[in-house]
């Protein structure tokens, strides 16, 4: 299967997908490894320091929140993933599973990119609940302000953490299966564990993670976005793209209008807008951090950087004047979605490890490393899978819901061929059903016979099916209620099936098993 065609996640419970397949893992690895020695030196010089960056500063995190170093042999693969710090659904959690099997039968690292620089409104657990009927509940752990990055957020409070434990459980009471209570309040254990020590919201969801694990034995490091964009490494890779900010943009944009005309997509915001492309400015695929908010990042035509209204740094003409320029004036830039995997794939990792949603924009990615560094882009693969809560309810499916609609209709339409599958209350009854379904019957062959009053036949057929149909009414009522109810049932297993509720409601165990 190539990673090129639409991935889309697996759907039975405990599916794993990947793209290509695991054992094929390796291979790509080699052949990355020959890409990268064929790079030109200022590329592989780049990608020797970004390495050895990404790994130090992932080895510091890693031991701050609690995390053994697994250590590894020297040149062993580096498999590199990420997402942002949120609780998760499980096809998201299977790829630090897979990166961690692989590093450990490659004697490699695996690194978890934490996404600390992106926004998000909620870090919250999801869960279905039982009310008046099967809902959706929302809990929230915390709450951001419009804008601010994960980075910023501040930790809860051990009244925060208590009233999450507490809210959270009590939704979770309300399914009659006990395994999610248990495995939330693991995890609410944990967060209480790495609160203490945990110095932004990132740190502490990814600490408590990495904790809730520690059943599982999982050995991959960690790395924030926010500190690797402080790099050297990453300021030069910033450099070389500030530099050739008008024409990065160009070739951006061009991908983009690509991917949108060959998928079809009507939204000029999907996978992502465009860069803006002005006379005086044009805009660059970073953010600048500057507090508890982000800021897209411009070069106007005299080299000034510019964000939030106003000027950054005189960052010159070429990469390492750009480069300098951030390292003087202390100014972090945190890489957008493509530029953050651009910079992963070609300077970091020896596979990157994608979800199916990242696969797809990714595509957009090759095309400008392509255009915009003349070179092939280095292979990647994509990983999901599905796990459905063990909710204890019985799940009523499309097909129930079918076999019911197929009933009413034949006890509306065609009341005459269902007289088998109904119990009257007296025998009158039945026997009159019975006569007129053989009147039925005899108007239905005469209607066929040339030069019958088809009107007139047509007029006693729906007569009889009338007639037929108030001797049956009790039974198409409560066909009618139970399809009603079947329907309800349907829409509420569709929410107990739901494939994206939080790693936390699951054993860490269970996916590791799913994976080996």
């Amino acid at each position: 299967m190539s990673v090129h065609e639409r991935q889309r996640p697996p759907a039975g419970h405990g599916e794993v997908l990947t793209a290509p397949r695991y054992e094929e893992w390796a291979e790509l690895v080699r052949a990355n490894r020959a890409w990268a020695r064929s790079l030109p030196a200022p590329l592989e010089a780049l990608r020797v320091r970004a390495r050895q960056d990404a790994v130090s500063l992932a080895r510091d995190y890693s031991a701050a929140i609690g995390v053994v170093d697994p250590g590894s042999v020297p040149d062993a693969p580096l498999v590199v993933t990420g997402h942002q710090p949120v609780l998760y659904h499980p096809g998201v959690w299977v790829k630090v599973f897979l990166a961690d099997r692989f590093a450990q039968e490659t004697g490699g690292l695996a690194l978890d990119l934490v996404v600390d620089t992106d926004t998000a409104r909620a870090v919250e657990l999801v869960a279905p609940c039982r009310a008046q009927r099967i809902e959706v509940c929302r809990v929230p752990l915390a709450e951001l302000p419009y804008g601010t990055p994960f980075v910023s957020a501040g930790v809860p409070g051990p009244g925060e953490l208590a009233t999450f434990r507490a809210r959270g459980a009590d939704v979770l009471a309300t399914l009659p299966a006990e395994a999610p209570r248990r495995h939330f309040a693991a995890f609410c254990d944990a967060l209480d564990e790495v609160a203490p020590a945990a110095d932004d919201l990132a740190t502490l969801v990814t600490a408590a993670r990495r904790h809730y694990e520690r059943a599982a034995e999982t050995r991959y490091l960690a790395l924030p976005v926010s500190r690797m964009a402080r790099t050297p490494s990453a300021r030069a890779f910033s450099g070389m793209l500030l530099a050739g900010a008008r024409r990065f943009a160009v070739v951006y944009n061009e991908a983009l209008g690509d991917y949108r005309r060959r998928t079809g997509a009507r939204s000029s915001a999907q996978p992502f807008p465009d860069l803006v492309t002005g006379e005086d400015r044009v805009e660059t695929p970073f953010w600048h951090l500057d507090g508890n908010v982000r800021h897209s990042v411009y070069v106007d035509r005299a080299g000034v950087l510019w964000a939030g209204g106003g000027p950054l740094a005189d960052i010159g003409e070429s990469a390492s004047s750009a480069a300098a320029a951030l390292e003087r004036a202390d100014v972090t830039l945190a890489p957008k979605a493509l530029a953050l995997t651009l910079f992963q794939r070609l300077f970091v990792a020896d596979l990157f490890i994608h979800g199916t949603g990242g696969a797809r924009y990714d595509r957009v990615t090759d095309e400008v490393i392509e255009a915009f560094f003349g070179i092939a882009p280095p292979a990647y693969a994509v990983a999901s899978m599905t796990m459905v809560l063990p909710v204890g309810c019985r799940l009523v499916t499309d097909a129930d819901v079918a076999s019911l609609e197929e009933r009413l209709h034949r006890l509306e339409h065609n009341p005459d061929q269902m007289l088998d599958e109904v119990e009257f209350d007296a025998v009158t009854e039945r026997e009159a059903a019975e006569r007129l379904a053989r009147r039925k019957a005899d108007l239905v062959e005469r209607i066929s016979e040339q030069g019958a009053d088809r009107k007139a036949l047509g007029l006693e057929i729906r007569e009889v099916n009338g007639a037929l149909g108030r001797l049956m009414a009790p039974v198409i009522d409560e066909t009618r209620a139970a399809l009603g109810r079947a329907r309800e049932a349907r829409d509420a297993s569709a929410i107990l099936t739901d494939r994206t509720y939080p790693f936390c409601l699951w054993d860490p165990r269970e996916v590791a098993d799913k994976v080996r």
